[in-house]
């Protein structure tokens, strides 16, 4: 009997040391990275070969460690539509969501909740803008929507030198916004800082890695760079590039007319070496991620991120960016406007040096990190999809055979102005936006409705990814089929967005 009983009891230690050591062995949930940039236009990443002049070493060996995507696209060509849809896999319209001074709502769920909730640890660094200024408490706030950390700033605007709140000091609180002066947020407290904001948010982004590196983790490395004012560079580099400093918005000179006058006369084509300054501030970009890749390689963890990189929308106008070989730009829905760089990598979920040339979607990161993670979607009706059957090619389809783009004021008036050639309307002309224009995918065409002239235009991308030859008049049946796919979308997003009651949000 005592035999029996120790023969039983050796056989429960040998049984649960086995399953102690399956547990020990058992790989970490891989970290993720994700990393958006601003602005920043599909020829100025070298990989995608478009503007000869932009040298990005660090994004091309990223894109040669996965994925790069050559038909990747925004949901939107401004930033914070787009980046609600990458940060929920849903089209931003289904909450009623077509322009700036947008909200997202409690209700949708991020994939920083969704990340946390199956024991990430969560933490977004840079340009947070979903919503108003308010700070923490709001329910846009990151905070309010699953990142455990956050360092930032909420605006559409962050300037790239002006850190504290005494560069405030003589600013109206709606100039101040605008152009983005002023501390940071970490979490609920407003932080001075100073230094060039790339630097900051790279440096905070390493301070994150080094918390949390024996955790997994979910950082969003949000930066500002390449947005405007891209003519704001250190007064060192300046004097080691022998330009000249533009002096910045004084806020004693007059009122917000006057300040209006000041940016139309700062962006392009106004600004001096233009493009110089421009480059400068990808070549910092560029530099950083580079010293991300550096830091997960340094610490070990690079074989266990998956890291993604993705652009919000097109290049600006403004900035002296460059979309080549891509017709049009932010703001406007040609592909210059919304077709990004995207790159997907991670051992053992992406493949690397893969080129690949259907169409994919923002909104796809969503529902691709969650297979890779193996982690259940949310039950609300997920717009993007999951890339991981399309990339091992067990799946040959498009991904989207269908994509829908709404331009500003689908569902309202285009702004009307009290004064012609005003200082408001000649700074909005500045981008040239779309208000009531709108655009289709079909495979591998494209129908552009004006909206201003109430023309279309129909392309084959695939022999004419410039946009330049108008087959709308040849191809009528096909404009009507492309027609008719457009508003029965629309009507499906209209009766989910008017399911939603939102309040008033500012972009000031």
């Amino acid at each position: 009997m005592k035999n029996s009983l120790i023969i039983q009891w050796s056989l429960l230690l040998l049984g649960a040391l086995v399953l102690l050591s399956c547990q020990k062995n058992e790989p970490p949930k891989p970290n993720v990275l994700l990393i958006v940039t601003d602005d920043q236009g599909y020829g100025d990443f070298s990989a995608y070969g478009g503007a000869l002049d932009a040298k990005t070493p660090h994004l091309d060996a990223l894109a040669a460690s996965g994925v790069r995507f050559t038909n990747a696209y925004a949901t939107m060509s401004i930033c914070s539509p787009s980046r609600m849809a990458i940060m929920t896999g849903r089209q931003q319209q289904r909450w009623g969501v077509y322009n700036y001074g947008a909200m997202l709502p409690q209700s949708e769920v991020t994939l920083a909740e969704q990340l946390q909730a199956h024991g990430y640890k969560t933490g977004k660094v840079g340009k947070s803008h979903y919503g108003s200024y308010n700070g923490p408490g709001v329910p846009e706030y990151p905070t309010q929507h699953g990142f455990d950390y956050f360092f930032g700033k909420e605006g559409g605007t962050m300037d790239y030198l002006r850190h504290s709140a005494a560069h405030r000091e003589g600013f109206t609180k709606k100039m101040a916004n605008h152009l983005g002066i002023g501390p940071f947020w970490e979490n609920d407290k407003q932080v001075d800082m100073e230094g060039y904001s790339t630097d900051i948010i790279l440096d905070k982004a390493i301070n994150y890695i080094d918390e949390n590196k024996k955790n997994p983790f979910f950082l969003m490395v949000s930066f500002n760079a390449v947005h405007l004012f891209t003519h704001q560079i250190l007064k060192a580099d300046l004097e080691a590039m022998g330009i000249e400093e533009v002096p910045d918005w004084d806020p004693t000179t007059g009122d917000w007319d006057e300040y209006l006058e000041w940016y139309v006369n700062t962006v392009k084509p106004n600004t001096p070496q233009g493009r110089q300054r421009y480059l400068y501030h990808l070549n910092k970009l560029d530099m950083a991620i580079g010293k991300l890749m550096a830091k997960l390689s340094n610490e070990g963890i690079d074989d266990n991120t998956i890291v993604v990189f993705i652009s919000d929308n097109g290049g600006s106008p403004r900035t002296y960016a460059d979309n080549a070989p891509l017709k049009g730009n932010k703001y406007i829905l040609e592909e210059g406007g919304i077709r990004v760089p995207l790159i997907m990598c991670g051992k053992g979920c992406f493949p690397q040096n893969m080129v690949y040339e259907k169409t994919v979607s923002g909104m796809d990161i969503f529902p691709t990190l969650h297979a890779a993670l193996d982690i259940p979607l949310p039950s609300a009706t997920i717009d993007g999809v999951n890339l991981l059957p399309y990339l091992s090619d067990e799946n040959q389809a498009i991904p989207h055979e269908w994509l829908f783009w709404t331009g500003f004021h689908l569902t309202d008036q285009p702004r009307i102005y009290d004064e012609p050639n005003s200082a408001l309307e000649r700074h909005d002309k500045t981008y040239n936006g779309d208000d009531t224009g709108w655009a289709v995918r079909y495979q591998n065409w494209k129908l552009r409705y004006y909206g201003r002239t109430d023309n279309y235009g129909l392309y084959d991308l695939d022999t004419d990814v410039g946009e330049a030859n108008n087959l709308a008049a040849s191809k009528p049946e096909l404009v009507q089929l492309m027609k008719e796919r457009f508003f029965e979308w629309d009507q499906t997003i209209r009766q989910d967005h008017e399911n939603y009651s939102l309040p008033e949000s500012s972009e000031f």
